[in-house]
């Protein structure tokens, strides 16, 4: 069996264990949180959203999504008040502002033999981008779907078994120290003897449903793997996992056994789209903000896909494992295939702060500077770009230093295609051989000397 280890963390999501690298995937602090701090706010986003007629964004090392599904939420809340999108049992209306106790959704009945009790979203969603007096009157304007801007995403990652349970994956878990985790790895331990605290947060169901739809549409033999079900009618699992999603996905298996897969897809969307909600659905989906939104997924080498792609992207996502285990997504020439592919004014962001990594950065042409957290008010990773002036935490005097040490030498994969334990292997023997100064030693005269 595909060996699959969740474990809750502190901000209510899931984060996961690899006995491969025997490492975690996500911090311990907060999965959902790290994603937001370190890809989505340094990003630039509400530049890119003023400026863009499309947003292009390179996912790399997609695992179970948070960096997409955080961009993709961001975005949804920014323009929520704007913009209220259909739901599997919600259809968006205006409310009373001076009623706080309102909600701004209005269940959809679907007794079709009640009409007094449906809600007509073919008049909720406006065909034209101007508002009545009437509008105006009844609780301000009713937006058009134009007003969301058009976001792709490309997401790469070669573990096809993470792509598939990613819409799954549930946030904003409250009782998460109520369930017993016995993975052996040291940083997962620590966490559970950690009695902190963080603000629980939440995906919206809306970027896990488009997610399943977009898999299910490309790949809609994917969840007879018996793997991807195991996993997913696992009882001990089952905590982990979304159970509006799963209870989707039963609905799409039923229908899937008399059918074949297209046709199954297509009696699929008129299940949840036609019986289990309105008449209307479908036609209110055509005012869907999702209508702006594609979203594309590769399970295959990184360095391959991107050598295949003439996309050029605004944000690239770097979210490998650390440089010491997966060295193949950090080395010099990958860096240079991705500035290639990375707009004048784009930005790739990662978690790593590596000596090895900024040279290689530096080397393939990037400028590069800090990420700066403010809830920790520490610098939490490093972002490079091809327009310096888009650099808000230049590197210090001491970080440019290090560069210069042996810690500095950057990894080389010259044809993109060597393994991991090759590339480890040639870097160690260039540190053996180099007259650069250590960075320990480095480090004991620097602050010996300020």
């Amino acid at each position: 069996m595909y060996e699959f280890h969740p474990y809750f963390t502190h901000d209510g999501s899931v984060g996961l264990y690899s006995p491969e690298f025997n490492d975690i995937y996500h911090s311990t602090t907060g999965a959902l949180t790290e994603a937001y701090e370190k890809f989505v706010y340094p990003s630039n986003i509400d530049y890119l959203i003023q400026s863009k007629q499309e947003i292009k964004v390179l996912d790399i090392c997609y695992g179970i999504g948070y960096n997409t599904k955080s961009f993709l939420n961001y975005i949804f809340e920014k323009f929520s008040k704007k913009i209220y999108p259909y739901t599997k049992h919600y259809a968006p209306i205006h409310t009373n502002k001076n009623n706080k106790s309102t909600n701004n959704y209005s269940p959809i009945y679907t007794d079709k033999n009640n009409e007094n009790n449906r809600v007509n979203i073919d008049s909720i969603y406006a065909n034209n981008n101007s508002t009545t007096a009437e509008d105006e009157k009844n609780n301000g304007a009713i937006y058009s779907n134009n007003v969301f801007p058009k976001v792709s995403v490309t997401a790469l990652d070669n573990d096809e078994n993470l792509f598939y349970l990613s819409p799954f994956i549930k946030t904003g878990e409250k009782n998460f120290r109520k369930f017993n985790i016995d993975i052996p790895c040291d940083k997962v331990q620590k966490y559970l003897a950690d009695s902190q605290k963080s603000e629980i947060i939440k995906i919206d169901d809306l970027i896990n449903y488009y997610i399943y739809s977009q898999i299910i549409k490309k790949s809609p033999e994917i969840y007879q793997n018996s793997e991807i079900v195991e996993i997913l009618n696992t009882k001990n699992l089952s905590s982990f996992f979304d159970q509006n999603i799963r209870g989707i996905s039963k609905i799409y298996q039923n229908w899937k056994t008399n059918y074949s897969p297209l046709e199954s897809f297509i009696c699929y969307l008129h299940n949840i789209y036609y019986h289990h909600v309105s008449l209307s659905y479908k036609k209110g989906l055509k005012g869907s903000i999702f209508d702006n939104i594609y979203f594309d997924f590769k399970c295959e080498d990184a360095r391959k896909s991107i050598q295949e792609s003439s996309d050029i992207y605004n944000l690239i996502f770097l979210d490998a494992f650390t440089p010491s285990k997966c060295p193949c997504l950090w080395s010099f020439e990958f860096f240079k295939l991705l500035f290639d592919h990375l707009e004048q004014d784009g930005m790739i962001l990662t978690y790593s702060s590596s000596a090895s990594v900024r040279s290689a950065m530096i080397e393939a042409g990037f400028y590069i500077g800090n990420i700066f957290c403010q809830r920790e008010n520490k610098f939490i990773g490093t972002v490079a770009v091809k327009n310096k002036s888009l650099i808000k935490y230049p590197l210090s005097e001491f970080d440019l230093g290090l560069l210069k040490t042996r810690a500095g030498i950057f990894y080389r994969d010259e044809n993109l295609t060597a393994q991991n334990e090759a590339i480890i292997a040639a870097r160690n023997l260039e540190v053996k051989n180099s007259t650069r100064q250590s960075s320990s030693e480095y480090k004991k005269l620097y602050h010996a000397s300020s």
